[in-house]
């Protein structure tokens, strides 16, 4: 008897759950970078620090990175960023 053949269609769409965006913060005195380990995402985060800080001399920037880009980061680093920022940024590279 022969074989099954499974055809699998790429195309197919998935609907996912709408989600509402998280409010935006009053104000942001502390800003987390959280470089996520890819190539070249220090530079991108470090840039967009810079000039975030030309505009807002205020800010106080803080950077995280987390130990490889194809791992989560630890909960525990998670806490942290959490405890001391006000809002977040996430930073990819390549």
């Amino acid at each position: 008897m022969p074989e099954k053949l499974v055809i699998l269609d790429p195309t197919l769409e998935v609907e996912a759950p709408r989600v509402e965006r998280a409010p935006r913060p009053g104000k942001i005195h502390i800003l987390g970078l959280l470089d996520n380990g890819k190539p070249n995402s220090d530079q991108v985060l470090r840039r967009v620090a810079a000039l975030l800080s030309e505009r807002r001399p205020d800010l106080h920037v803080k950077y995280y990175r987390k130990p490889g880009a194809y791992r989560p980061a630890p909960a525990a680093l998670l806490d942290q960023v959490v405890a001391e920022c006000d809002s977040v940024l996430v930073g990819i590279g390549d």
